[in-house]
């Protein structure tokens, strides 16, 4: 069927997205060396003077494309049905850590027909359901229907744009629903109208990109954005979907110009269940759980491990999680330290906890001495491991670079990874470690790799604790530089201990949430907002859903820095 789609707006707007990422980006981030360097990202500069109230925001790019998890949480909060169109989709690219990265969120032909077959799908459902048919359209059709459809136009409209229509754009869908009768082979005259009206919505930029339009200058030089613009920001920074009613009429009513309004609703939406989306999202991508998906182990030393007991530890760690932040309100030191697990018949036999476990995942004690917060977590630990036994260079990797943010190279393609065999004086995988990285060369990194990693040796390669490695002392001990702060420790509860009141590895959790929640890699401009933020938050025992309120209150969040244009 041939028939009229803004496919030709899509591709130039992607074309102007591509643009508007192809200069300059000031990165602040990573930027790997000859050897690893401190943490935790972009600070101040020398000489640089950071002064309260003085903070400008960085470079945030004006378009942003949907993410896939963003677009089907806004599919079903538009049509109240969970339809995962973006199952079919190419992967969203991750970008510096995050896969919401503006830089990387361009739309390729390839992308666009996935859109257009995704909205000719959901368009026809939407027509075919009557309960989703019922939210959507919000009156009875009289005649041609065509008065009930131009106010389901601006009802529906507004929430797929997140503002009201132009007048414009009104019109213009009201030409669609009158070109829609005839198009499909099934359906009244009003439900093929309307179809064709969502069809030609879920295919505008204006749905799958946030765009920002405002362009006025304040008296400081850059731009506040509007209060639609603020609505979007934070539906999509808290719950990563689109504004619900309250917000819109929150904006409309002018309740979004001051801070103190925008905390209110801040505050609201983080009550709301919604807020789960967003904070599992940020979560799973900090804790690299997609690695927690394909797990297998060996079966002659595991052999219950299957894709249930992953598909467990992945629900556990996104449990826990809630738990802490939602339940609890805790603070960053309880994510860190918390002895607690959510367990069911799968997990139970690696916690080595007594009693009688089903299915379901509930909340049980852990041994305090063995057991602190993420890092002692099933999922964690044996998604950093091999097939068949621990491995210290992967968990020490990921504590330096995602808890500490220490800039590390990513190691030479040609290098050998054949550990030498437990033989002699090699009885333990830590001296396996430590034999094999002790050339210079290696030791570079490794001799800050190596130590945070052999903390967790009381760990198996499915997470199990062990008194000892084949009948060998574990040596979990050792030392590690945290910003000017030479940290000890005796095993992985004390490791998790430090770093829980470490202020690096807390501002390293900041920084993650920065970069994540303004949708981009970090900019000289930053440096100044995150040690405010920082300084803040550590006075207030850095709680994460004062976190989250925080970032809404910086400049960044409410205004836009004036585009550098390149000559």
């Amino acid at each position: 069927m041939n028939r009229s789609t803004p496919r030709m707006l899509l591709a130039a707007i992607a074309l102007s997205s591509a643009a508007a990422c192809s200069g300059s980006s000031g990165d602040g981030g990573s930027n790997p060396g000859d050897g690893p360097g401190p943490g935790p990202g972009p600070g101040p500069g020398p000489g640089a003077q950071c002064e309260p109230g003085v903070t400008a925001p960085g470079p945030t790019p004006r378009l942003t494309r949907l993410t896939h998890a963003q677009y089907d949480n806004t599919i079903r909060d538009l049509f109240g049905k969970d339809m995962k169109a973006s199952a079919a989709f190419l992967a969203d690219p991750a970008f510096e850590g995050f896969n919401n990265n503006a830089k990387g969120l361009l739309v390729s032909d390839r992308l666009a027909r996935d859109y257009r077959r995704a909205a000719e799908t959901i368009a026809a459902d939407a027509v075919v359901d009557q309960a989703v048919l019922g939210k959507i359209v919000p009156c009875a059709p009289e005649g041609d229907g065509a008065a009930c459809a131009r106010q389901l136009i601006r009802e529906l409209g507004k929430r797929v744009y997140r503002r009201p229509l132009s007048a414009e754009q009104e019109e213009a869908y009201a030409a669609a629903y009158a070109r829609g009768n005839g198009l499909f082979d099934a359906g009244t005259p009003f439900e093929q109208g309307v179809r064709h009206v969502i069809e030609a919505m879920l295919q505008s930029p204006h749905f799958l990109y946030r765009i920002e339009l405002s362009e006025e200058l304040d008296g400081a030089g850059i731009i506040p954005l509007d209060a639609y613009e603020v609505a979007t920001r934070l539906s999509y920074l808290l719950w990563n979907s689109l504004p619900d009613d309250a917000l819109l009429e929150a904006a409309e009513g002018g309740a979004l110009g001051t801070p103190e309004g925008i905390e209110a609703e801040a505050r609201r939406m983080l009550a709301d269940p919604r807020a789960t989306s967003a904070l599992d999202d940020f979560h799973a991508q900090w804790l690299h759980m997609s690695r927690y998906a394909d797990l297998s182990k060996d079966p002659a030393l595991y052999e219950d491990f299957d894709a249930s007991v992953s598909s467990a530890m992945a629900a556990e760690t996104r449990q826990f999680i809630r738990h802490v932040v939602l339940e609890m309100e805790g603070d960053f030191r309880t994510l860190m330290t918390a002895p607690v697990g959510f367990v069911n018949d799968r997990l139970a036999p690696i916690y080595g906890v007594e009693g009688s476990f089903t299915s379901e995942l509930v909340e049980t004690p852990l041994d305090p001495a063995e057991r602190a917060g993420l890092l002692t977590q099933a999922g964690f630990l044996s998604s950093h491991a091999f097939f068949n036994k621990s491995s210290p260079i992967h968990r020490g990797v990921f504590i330096q670079r995602q808890i500490l943010c220490t800039d590390l190279p990513d190691p030479p393609a040609d290098i050998n990874t054949t550990l030498p065999p437990i033989q002699g004086e090699i009885r333990t995988t830590r001296d396996q470690v430590e034999v094999h990285t002790s050339p210079d060369a290696c030791n570079k990194c490794h001799g800050v790799i190596n130590p945070p990693g052999f903390a967790l040796e009381h760990f198996d390669a499915v997470g199990r604790y062990r008194a000892d490695e084949d009948g060998e002392t574990i040596d979990a001990t050792g030392t590690i530089a945290v910003g000017k702060t030479e940290i000890r420790f005796d095993g992985a509860v004390d490791l998790a201990t430090q770093l829980a009141e470490s202020p690096v590895a807390q501002r390293c959790y900041l920084t993650n949430w920065y970069r994540y929640g303004n949708a981009r890699q970090l900019s000289r401009e930053d440096a100044c907002t995150i040690a405010e933020l920082d300084e803040k938050l550590g006075a207030s025992g850095y709680n994460i859903k004062e976190l989250l309120v925080a970032l809404t209150q910086t400049k960044t969040f409410r205004y836009r820095a004036v585009e550098e244009v390149d000559q």
